[in-house]
């Protein structure tokens, strides 16, 4: 790419998307409903968070919202693990909330595998993966290829005054 084609990009550059997921009977009686994010969008629809966009049978599709994904340049390793990869995905994160109105909030929307392992600990939310359209995949590409910057390893030393940790002596 030369640089009179290569877009300008902001150190934090945000993008903002519209996050569709799927609300389906659970078959257990411990749980009434199972939601799954299903799609990420960049041509957000011009509907309220929560609307219902279709049903079919014991299957709800809902508009949960938009979501302003931010890029940092400290993530860029992330993000280019994510790109890298088989299938680049976006990952999305539900949390049970009664005070939604659908009993469910939508937390995050990231291409950074590293920031939605964060919303994993604990068991709190639900974190899925959807897969990242091309409009999405070119944008990312382009941030890591402007911020990226690959860090040799470094081996580290030991001092040699200072004995192995661990060691008995």
């Amino acid at each position: 790419m030369s640089d009179e084609t290569k877009p300008v990009l902001d150190k934090h550059e945000t993008l903002t998307v519209g996050v569709i997921v799927e609300r389906r009977k659970a078959k257990t009686p411990w749980q009434d409903f199972v939601w799954q994010p299903v799609e990420v969008v960049t041509l957000v629809p011009p509907l309220e968070p929560w609307s219902v966009m279709r049903e079919e049978g014991t299957t709800t599709r809902f508009f949960a919202g938009r979501f302003t994904m931010e890029l940092h340049p400290r993530e860029t390793v992330s993000y280019k693990m994510n790109l890298d990869s088989d299938a680049p995905s976006l990952y999305v994160v539900l949390r049970e909330d009664s005070g939604a109105p659908q009993g469910v909030a939508l937390i995050l929307a990231s291409p950074s595998p590293a920031e939605a392992e964060a919303y994993m600990e604990g068991g709190m939310a639900t974190v899925d993966k959807v897969p990242m359209d091309d409009e999405i995949t070119a944008w990312l590409a382009a941030y890591v290829e402007t911020f990226h910057v690959e860090e040799q390893f470094r081996k580290r030393k030991r001092g040699r005054d200072k004995p192995r940790s661990g060691s008995v002596q």
